[in-house]
């Protein structure tokens, strides 16, 4: 009798246990699947794109208002990148612009960056709307890309000869000896902005 008790007990505590680990595996196997509608990442992509813009724009502005647009291009080789870097780090993103035709080397895409570009391209050559795209990768990071237009103020550095001044192209020379970013026309595709979330940003 003491015996069957002994392996009731046994085959119990087996059973409770398989259970308890059972409940922790899906707990785990929850707490990394974290679902994210498309519609919560590109509102707030948008908004870090929109924000981040506002702030380069108004650097831009400040410097071209003070010293022309030479001053602006002084602007963007000298501070762009350290005013991206700051945003990445006040956002808890990975924050960049990039470009087929790039003027600085930190923009330079990779490959699925090149292909989103190419694809938008291809949409606009056949009077296609063209909408941001969202990467989730292996790791549960979610990459948000949306397209950057030329704007009119930014053919002054941008444009073809008839609208970059002399002046202008020898700055450009300058800074950026190899310089893709040239004659745009206003409205064109100009690049992207490239923003990645790490895996717990949605999860508050």
């Amino acid at each position: 009798m003491m015996m069957i008790r002994f392996f009731t007990f046994v085959f119990m505590s087996s059973v409770m246990l398989m259970s308890c680990n059972n409940n922790e595996t899906s707990n785990n196997t929850k707490d990394k699947t974290i679902e994210v509608a498309d519609s919560t990442v590109v509102k707030e992509g948008k908004s870090i794109a929109m924000s981040s813009f506002k702030i380069l724009s108004s650097k831009l502005k400040s410097a071209i208002k003070k010293g022309g647009p030479v001053a602006g291009i002084d602007i963007c080789s000298s501070k762009a990148q350290k005013l991206t870097d700051s945003i990445s780090l006040a956002k808890n993103v990975k924050l960049k612009r990039v470009s087929l035709k790039n003027r600085n080397e930190n923009n330079i895409t990779n490959k699925s960056e090149a292909s989103i570009l190419n694809s938008w391209q291809a949409d606009l050559n056949n009077n296609k709307s063209i909408k941001p795209k969202i990467i989730r990768n292996a790791n549960q990071e979610i990459t948000f890309v949306a397209p950057i237009k030329v704007k009119h103020q930014c053919i002054i550095c941008h444009g073809t000869d008839d609208f970059v001044t002399p002046e202008i192209r020898l700055k450009l020379k300058e800074h950026y000896p190899n310089d893709k970013a040239r004659n745009y026309s206003e409205g064109d595709l100009r690049g992207a902005w490239v923003i990645t979330f790490p895996k717990d940003y949605f999860k508050k």
